[in-house]
Order: structure tokens, then C-alpha cells, then sequence
């Protein structure tokens, strides 16, 4: 096989300025980044991996930024230090040899699985397609997921597509059955191994108005460990992997975690490969790019996740909370709100949030997701409109419990018309829960109401009057206003256009005619009970 050198031939796709898809290596995406848009690649796990990649080359780079005063000095030069990427890329480059025997890129040197017998022949072949290193594929059994190719089959991939796939592969591997083998002519034996970094847990990064600006806003300063290297640094890194299937090992820091060997692969071909656990580390809360809450103070932080029947705006509350003893945002936010608070950024920059998570079950992928929001910045430097966001939020919360409890009983009167006369038989609930979810008005309400909450976050900071550092009167908060009318709107609408499909028949208009389909103020807050419960915790607190 021709090498593959991922710094100079072109896989990482980009799109420029003009709006042209086009595809650069690892050097020209930095050196060009002030003349692109954006880097997305048709997975989102991919694009979180090329971002992650990109970081720890810059930290590495530029041995920093680790204060302020030089991180606002590179973003006043408009542009990545040509000479500072260079020198780092010509040092490294053999390591980014798709192919390379000696160093392949992200890849064990020597790596065998296969099992012989005494005569030096495969016994068994334990070699995998590559396949395997993509989770929106299907897996060896052929269960689909997102595509429609065969699970068994060992398809033959161009180098582009490989080295993107053994990217994400490193940070986005499920746990799986690990196979024995060699590395070189040590024996390993490799033990259960959890998910690799990504996994669990949403991805958020911060884009400005071009590539430089957004790995920017991600080149958080901090001090330089020499200790914190990427994979293809350190030489010794697989031996402490093979060291880790023992106990755990915590990573050293960010840019070991941004780009592990959390998996041992090795390329036989185009085609085929061996592939089996790697590095096993501790658990933490420590990803500078995910955001972890804690139920109180005294339990441990955990990543916010994303839900297979939850958008993640739903949780902008918590995902944009600072200051608080029970969120740990990721910490761009925190060093946006510093720039926006000292005057580095424009006051119109309008930075956006990507989000990207995969919701799993058992290990199983189930999908993935790609979110972008705005983020004013007001937002962020103001406790107030953070707390006005989660109780706006509430209310569309409330609501959807409402309009799932009117489809409950809909379906319970269409089951059982007297089943609310004193002394009525009542429907079993199996079957009551499988007609209110045929009928679930739920799914329709939250995709209308994501548009609604895109315009709220541009719009709530005008509800807050800088002046006298207070709310508006409330017929002046406008942004305020219009979201609880669109939530009432919304949830009525859904409500109306569900029960339709229950039906003409007399029971089914009995049935409607006894549940009501309006919303008011008061079906977009919690029950009197848990307000009160709130209450007195805060008291108590």
C-alpha cells in the first residue's frame, strides 16, 4: 500500500467562505483556517474528532496559549503562526502515515490477533473489516443502524474515508470483546474495556466566523504539561496501555484525551485489520468540551447525555449554567464570558454551540445528533436571564407533561368510557399506554418548538434592563411573552391534530369531547404540591 500522509494529501472536508465544499490536509486546514467556514464532515462524530485532532496540534504547537495575554495575541493576528505550524508538522510527520510499518497513524505498530499453530500457519484468523470502526454502520450481525450495507461484508475503503474512520473509531468505540494477541513479540491479553472518551456524554464547541476563530474559541489557556502528549508522540503509551488492562489510568490531560489510543487497530489493508481494546482509564468529569451536573453536592459530577427521545436545547439550562456548585459547563463558555466581560470579543460577535451526542443503549448506538444554538453572550454573564431560560424551558416541560396526561386519559375514556364513574371497571394500562403513545402528540410539539426556542435565546437578553440592572415590567418582556404563547399555541395544535387519529366513531368523540384542548398559565406550571416542595427546599437550603 502507498502511503497515505495525512498532513499533506487532502481528507479533511471544509467548507470555505463562499460556501465551496473542499477537502484539505492537516496543514493547509490550519494555515488556511482564516479562509474557512467550517469544518463538517457528514458524521458528526467525525467532525468532533478532526476538531479534537486540530486542538491538541495547536496546544502542541504553540506549547500553550497558557494565559490570556497571549491567547488575545494570537487572535489579534487574525491567522495560525505559520512558522510555529510548520516546525510542529515536519517534526511529526512520519507519524501521520496512514500506512506507515513503523508509524502508523493513530495505529499499533506490530499489532497481530490472529492465532497460529505450531507450524507458523493461521489457525484462526481474528482480523476484522473496517467496518467495525464505524458505529453508524452495521455491526458483524448485520443489524442496520444508519446505513443499509451488509454487516459481514469487508468492504474496500479509500484512504480518506479510512483515516476518518480510525479518527472517530478512537473516540467514539463502544465497549466489545477484546481479542488476544501480540505487539511485536509481547503477548497481550486484553481485558473488558469501557467506552472510549466521546461516548458518553455531549460534545460542545464553540464557532465564530471562520475556522481560526472557532479553534480559537476552543484554545482554552492553560499550563503546559510535557506529560500531556497526543498519541503519536508518545512511544510509551502503548506499553502503559497494555499496563492499564490491569487498573485504570487516568489521562495525563486534555490532549491525551482528545486524540487516544483507546483502542489498539492496525491496518492489514484497505479492507481488513485487527482491532481490539487499548487504553483503559479512570473515570472523571475532566473533558473540557462536555458538561457534567451533579444531583447534589455530595454525589459526583456526570456528563450530560443525549437522549434518543430528548433534543439537547432542551437542557440549555444546564448546559450554559457557570457559576454553580452542581454544573461543570465546558470551559470555552467560561472563557467566552471572560472575553465578552474584558472587551476582547466585538460586542456582535454571535458565537454558535455545536452539540453532538450519541444516544446508546448497552453500547449499542441508537443515533446520533448534531445541534447548533446561539449563544448570546449576555446569556452567559448574566445569572438572571440563565434562570428566566430554565423556568421558560419549564413551562414548554410542563406542558408536554399536560398534553401527555390529556392523551392518557383520552385513550383510557376511548378504552373505557365509564371508567371515571365511581365504582367502574378501568382498562388495563398496558393497553391504555399503547393507545396514548399511537396517538402521542408529544414528538410533533418539541420539533415545533425547537425553531420557537432558537428565536428565544436571541431574544431573551432584551427582556433584562441593563440600566436598572432589573427584569422589564412583564408586558415588556417580549421574548418572555411570545415563548409561553408559542408553547400554549403549540401544545394545542399538536393536541388537536393527534386525537384526530383516534378516529370518527362514536366512542372516539365521546371520548374527545370529555378532555379539554386549550392551554392557559396555569397548565404550564408544575403542580401546586411540587412548587411547594421547592419552596421549602430552598429554604432549607
Amino acid at each position: 500500500m502507498s502511503e497515505f500522509n495525512l498532513i499533506e494529501e487532502a481528507w479533511i472536508p471544509c467548507i470555505d467562505l463562499e460556501g465551496r465544499l473542499v477537502e484539505y490536509g492537516v496543514r493547509d486546514t490550519l494555515l488556511k483556517a482564516h479562509y474557512l467556514r467550517e469544518i463538517c464532515d457528514g458524521s458528526p462524530l467525525v467532525t468532533v474528532s478532526i476538531h479534537r485532532l486540530l486542538l491538541a496540534i495547536l496546544y502542541r504547537a504553540y506549547q500553550g496559549p497558557q494565559d490570556s495575554s497571549t491567547w488575545k495575541t494570537m487572535h489579534a493576528a487574525g491567522a495560525f503562526d505559520t512558522e510555529k505550524i510548520n516546525s510542529y508538522l515536519d517534526k511529526w510527520s512520519n507519524r501521520f502515515n496512514l500506512f506507515n510499518k513503523q508509524y502508523p497513524f493513530m495505529q499499533v505498530a506490530g499489532l497481530d490477533l490472529n492465532e497460529y499453530s505450531s507450524d507458523g500457519k493461521v489457525k484462526k484468523d481474528k482480523s476484522d473489516g473496517l467496518m467495525r470502526l464505524s458505529r453508524e454502520a452495521p455491526d458483524k450481525g448485520g443489524r442496520i443502524l444508519f446505513d443499509h450495507r451488509v454487516g459481514t461484508k469487508r468492504n474496500d475503503y479509500g484512504a480518506r474515508e479510512i483515516a476518518k474512520m480510525i479518527l472517530s473509531a478512537q473516540s467514539y468505540s463502544g465497549t466489545g470483546v477484546a481479542s488476544a494477541g501480540k505487539v511485536g513479540l509481547l503477548g497481550i491479553k486484553p481485558s473488558a474495556c469501557q467506552f472510549a472518551p466521546c461516548v458518553e456524554g455531549l460534545v460542545l464547541w464553540l464557532q465564530g466566523e471562520n475556522v481560526f476563530d472557532t479553534l480559537l474559541l476552543k484554545l482554552v489557556p492553560r499550563d503546559f504539561e510535557e506529560n500531556d502528549k497526543p498519541a503519536w508522540e508518545d512511544d510509551s503509551i502503548i506499553h502503559a496501555a497494555i499496563g492499564s488492562w490491569i487498573s485504570p489510568r487516568s489521562f495525563a490531560g486534555p490532549l491525551q484525551r482528545f486524540v487516544p489510543l483507546s483502542r489498539f487497530i492496525r491496518l492489514i489493508d484497505r479492507r481488513s485489520m485487527f482491532f481490539t481494546n487499548g487504553l483503559k482509564t479512570s473515570t472523571d468529569s475532566d473533558d473540557p468540551m462536555k458538561a457534567y451536573a451533579r444531583s447534589d453536592q455530595q454525589s459526583n459530577f456526570e456528563p450530560i447525555k443525549l437522549r434518543k427521545d430528548k433534543a439537547a436545547w432542551r437542557d440549555a439550562h444546564t448546559l450554559f449554567t457557570l457559576n454553580s456548585s452542581t454544573r461543570k459547563p465546558p470551559v470555552s463558555l467560561n472563557q467566552l464570558a471572560r472575553l465578552h466581560q474584558d472587551g476582547s470579543l466585538s460586542k456582535t460577535s454571535q458565537p454558535r454551540a455545536n452539540l453532538v451526542g450519541l444516544a446508546t443503549d448497552q453500547g449499542k448506538a441508537l443515533l446520533w445528533r448534531h445541534e447548533r444554538l446561539p449563544v448570546p453572550v449576555e446569556l452567559l454573564a448574566q445569572a438572571n436571564l440563565i434562570e428566566q431560560l430554565g423556568q421558560l424551558l419549564q413551562n414548554a416541560e410542563q406542558a408536554a407533561f399536560e398534553l401527555n396526561a390529556r392523551m392518557r386519559r383520552i385513550a383510557k375514556l376511548y378504552l373505557a368510557p365509564d371508567s371515571e364513574t365511581p365504582g367502574a371497571g378501568q382498562p388495563d394500562s398496558d393497553e391504555v399506554t399503547k393507545v396514548a403513545d399511537s396517538i402521542d402528540a408529544r414528538p410533533a410539539y418539541w420539533s415545533r418548538m425547537e425553531n420557537h426556542f432558537l428565536v428565544l435565546l436571541e431574544n431573551l437578553p432584551n427582556d433584562w434592563a441593563a440600566a436598572t440592572d432589573s427584569w422589564k415590567p412583564d408586558e415588556q418582556m417580549a421574548a418572555s411573552n411570545v415563548w409561553r404563547e408559542q408553547v400554549r399555541r403549540e401544545a394545542r395544535q399538536s393536541l388537536q391534530e393527534s386525537i384526530r387519529c383516534i378516529g370518527t366513531t362514536a366512542r372516539a368523540i365521546q371520548a374527545i369531547a370529555r378532555v379539554r384542548t386549550d392551554f392557559n398559565d396555569d397548565d404550564l406550571k408544575p403542580p401546586l404540591s411540587a412548587r411547594l416542595a421547592k419552596g421549602k427546599t430552598r429554604r432549607k437550603s
